[in-house]
């Protein structure tokens, strides 16, 4: 039997009554077990803006009561939530759930209760994932349902979970499912049993497990060569200016975030260029971003601020970039016609994508002759629209080759027990560190990573593509709608096949639609939505979405590492790059460098 599968445990001690289940952590759940162990590191908080339809006709949707039901349901179908991490004498982890802790909850982790603002909110969140990232360390999750004083019939509704159970997409679960369960009438549970097998590593739903012990052993090594090659590639690259030393690697991470938001007609805008470039807009960000650092450092350049060797040493490097990749669509084929590829859990894997040298037209030029739209060339001097397409269809088919690739996920597997080894090796250092013990060596890394010693990635990419199908606008669903939990409903939707958190496919064609709620059994609608990530050491991440008509963009960055004023332009060269290349003005006449 796997380590991986759930077993029934004798309960604790100091817990009477019902069973308790247990497995080991898969190496990516493990590489998250070693991140939350370092200062609450890649914690997530979601944030939900829901207001009532009617108020007075439903004033007790989010009365306590009827929200510690609604969490417990929530915890009985995603039992995760209610699962704690055990280290082991070898310094792995086990997740053990207790079937008492599903149904009952700890002090702190249901919390209802009326605020006068959203600064509270924002307090919160800041305590969550900055300021006291561990004082809720004891616990997997937890749910805040706040009800605003200030605006009658309008509720925050947040959710903190460890990364180790939960990806970026699970966000649109947890948030779907548990606003569906809060207005409507209680359920019956499932089977805890049938729940766990479903809430398993992707080392149990490898689809070649089907295959003999030993084609299995050749995809696994040829898997890791084919890793190996993948990360030999990538030499050189830069980022964006940064203050590190020796240990800010092993530092924790002090979290800021910069947010930026189109509105709806420049959203549409870009959605339907990138329709007309066949392309998503997850393919677009890694070229958006390039070109927003490419205006930074030539407006540093241009005043001065990079010495000429570093300019020259800047503009002849490749931009890395990576970001997560959701695995659901390419595991068991079983286990996601029970449900699987719209589970709460952790299921991903990593991506890398390197795009040519940045564009300098001017080469080392500071003179009064380069032009200059607020200190820096303008993107009409720097790249055509033409030549942008191509850098972002080099960026789609390297996503795609990745996941159309035969080994798929034997290379995620072996991409795994290296973070794993990393993240180990961190926790390692910094406790030494502490104790002003000498650092312990990790040999066993210069056989498991190929990367060259001067690699460098630009930061992360997270795109989860168009929420709309994923994450409905109002409450509850009706009982046709394929991610209701509250009715069996064979096949999941299609709509988590098509969103990787890369996004990296083709543009969804024209598909049916899951039914939606009317008007008049509508309970709730939600208004807004976020994610905020605690971020690792180093951390410079750009996360995109749609929803609602609009692309949100956000920018984590660790603020011991990269200043506020940085991140601030940096982003706002994201959006003004996307208004140029995609937006109204996409087609107009153009001189530019092609």
């Amino acid at each position: 039997m796997s380590p991986y599968q759930w077993s029934l445990v004798s309960p604790t001690p100091t817990h009477s009554g019902g069973r308790a289940f247990s497995r080991t952590l898969g190496p990516a759940e493990h590489s998250f077990y070693y991140d939350r162990i370092t200062n609450g590191t890649a914690d997530i908080i979601w944030h939900y803006t829901v207001e009532l339809a009617d108020p007075p006709r439903h004033p007790l949707i989010f009365s306590e009561r009827n929200v510690t039901r609604a969490w417990a349901t929530v915890k009985q179908h995603y039992p995760l939530l209610a699962a704690r991490m055990e280290p082991q004498s070898d310094g792995t982890a086990r997740f053990v759930v207790e079937e008492h802790a599903l149904s009952s909850h700890q002090p702190d982790e249901v919390t209802v209760r009326t605020i006068s603002s959203t600064d509270e909110v924002t307090s919160i969140i800041e305590r969550g994932i900055r300021d006291k990232p561990t004082e809720d360390s004891h616990i997997m999750s937890r749910v805040f349902v706040l009800a605003r004083g200030d605006k009658p019939g309008t509720y925050e509704v947040l959710f903190k979970a460890a990364h180790a159970i939960a990806d970026a997409i699970s966000g649109a679960t947890l948030g779907r499912t548990f606003l569906d369960v809060v207005c409507s009438p209680p359920i019956e549970a499932a089977r805890l049993e049938e729940r766990l097998a479903m809430a398993v590593p992707s080392q149990v739903l490898n689809p070649s497990l089907k295959m003999s012990p030993a084609r299995q052993r050749w995809r696994r090594a040829i898997g890791k060569v084919t890793f190996l090659n993948m990360r030999k590639r990538l030499e050189g690259g830069h980022t964006l200016p940064r203050k590190i030393s020796e240990e800010t690697y092993r530092t924790p991470a002090t979290t800021e975030r910069v947010f930026i938001r189109l509105n709806s007609s420049d959203s549409r805008a870009v959605l339907d260029a990138c329709k007309r470039y066949r392309i998503t807009f997850g393919a677009a960000i890694p070229v958006l971003t390039q070109m927003a650092l490419t205006r930074v450092l030539h407006r540093r350049y241009l005043r001065g601020e990079l010495s000429a060797d570093e300019w020259e040493s800047r503009r002849r490097q490749p931009m890395h970039f990576g970001g997560p990749l959701n695995l659901r669509p390419f595991l068991d084929e079983g286990w996601q016609r029970a449900g699987g590829v719209a589970e709460m859990l952790l299921m991903i894997d990593y991506y890398d994508c390197t795009l040519p040298f940045m564009p300098t037209p001017y080469g080392s030029r500071r003179d009064a002759g380069v032009p200059r739209v607020e200190g820096a060339p303008p993107y009409a001097a720097l790249l055509s629209r033409a030549r942008f397409s191509y850098r972002a269809r080099l960026a789609k088919e390297q996503l795609a080759r990745l996941v159309k690739h035969p080994l798929l996920v034997e290379i995620a597997h072996a991409r795994q027990e290296l973070y794993v080894t990393h993240r180990k090796r961190i926790v390692a250092h910094r406790e030494a560190s502490a104790k002003g013990e000498r650092l312990p060596s990790f040999p066993e890394l210069e056989l498991m990573d190929a990367v060259a010693p001067d690699s460098c990635s630009v930061g992360a990419l997270s795109s989860v593509g168009d929420m709309s199908a994923i994450l409905p606008g109002s409450y509850p669903l009706p009982p046709s709608h394929p991610l209701c939990i509250r009715i069996a409903y064979p096949p999941p939707s299609s709509a988590y096949g098509n969103i990787h958190e890369t996004d990296p496919t083709e543009p969804p064609e024209s598909a049916p639609r899951p039914p939606t709620t009317s008007a008049s059994t509508s309970a709730l609608h939600m208004v807004e939505s976020a994610t905020y990530l605690h971020g690792r050491s180093m951390e410079l991440l750009i996360g995109s979405a749609t929803a609602r008509e609009h692309i949100d963009i956000s920018l984590t960055y660790d603020a011991n590492v990269y200043s506020h004023e940085d991140a601030e332009e940096y982003l706002r060269e994201v959006y003004l790059a996307a208004i140029y290349f995609l937006g109204e003005d996409e087609l107009a006449p153009e001189k530019g460098k092609l």
